[in-house]
């Protein structure tokens, strides 16, 4: 019995430590600093997106994921400034988008891009904007 309370008090232990010093090492028995943060109610939020432009289409939204380009939005997040330093990095996310949607023409450019939301207690307000990061234009 005594080492089950013993158990219990080093897993408070090092959950009060993860917690008042905001670590990650300790993780998974710390906190995990990306889920630990709330939105400001009256601030913004940022989602990062890909358009693709086809000749003589307006530009449409392509969805990240395994089934749409081979990545997830948080492995292009992760590498934002490589990206934006060579949009040329966008280039095998057309291919895969491509060879994906072989029956459609193939992509003449690829925009990376951010929506911005505005939030005023908590909800939307007013329409979002977009930014353009980069774009990778085909050869």
């Amino acid at each position: 019995m005594t080492w089950r309370v013993l158990v219990v008090l080093a897993c408070v232990g090092v959950l009060a430590v993860g917690g008042l010093t905001r670590s990650n090492d300790l993780f998974p028995f710390g906190v995990l600093d990306q889920f630990s943060r709330g939105t400001d109610p009256d601030g913004e939020v940022v989602n990062t997106c890909l358009l693709g432009i086809r000749e003589g289409e307006e530009p449409f939204d392509i969805q990240f994921g395994q089934r749409s380009v081979g990545i997830e939005r948080a492995d292009v997040e992760n590498n934002l400034a490589a990206i934006e330093a060579d949009p040329q990095l966008l280039a095998p996310l057309a291919a895969e988008y491509d060879r994906r949607h072989a029956d459609r023409e193939p992509l003449n450019a690829l925009v990376l891009c951010q929506r911005i939301t505005q939030l005023q207690d908590g909800t939307a307000h007013g329409e979002d904007e977009l930014v353009e990061v980069t774009r990778w234009e085909a050869p």
